[in-house]
């Protein structure tokens, strides 16, 4: 009875390679590394069964599903935007001596550097 359900199917085989990557770990000096977290990852797939059954998370889902590519059209904007000023920044600001939060990675110096510091005051990681 159990496995006549493809979702359970689905959980055991998740479940029995995560235990059997956790055993050769343990017992031998095989390891698997980043597999076994790539197999966990895969538990997350399992909310679609929820999915499948609620009607109003179905609704949620799909009204997410649908809102996509407009938030695609959004992502690539901004990126956009961050690319022009991480260009004006590195135009503008290349010279610039470091000192006190200018470090070695935010900084105005490459393309790059300019561009992670702009993501990072974007998103206010360690910027309060």
């Amino acid at each position: 009875m159990y496995f006549k359900d493809g979702w359970n199917i689905f959980d055991f085989v998740i479940v029995i390679g995560s235990i059997s990557s956790v055993f050769l770990t343990l017992f031998t000096s095989f390891s698997i590394g980043g597999a076994t977290t790539i197999i966990r990852a895969f538990r997350i797939s399992r909310i679609f069964r929820l999915i499948k059954k609620a009607q109003s998370l179905r609704m949620v889902f799909n009204t997410f599903i649908v809102t996509l590519p407009a938030l695609a059209n959004v992502g690539g904007l901004l990126l956009l935007l961050l690319y022009l000023y991480s260009v004006l920044g590195v135009y503008l600001f290349a010279e610039v001596k470091r000192n006190g939060i200018m470090n070695d990675v935010l900084n105005y110096e490459s393309f790059w550097n300019a561009f992670i510091t702009l993501f990072i005051v974007s998103t206010g990681d360690s910027w309060d």
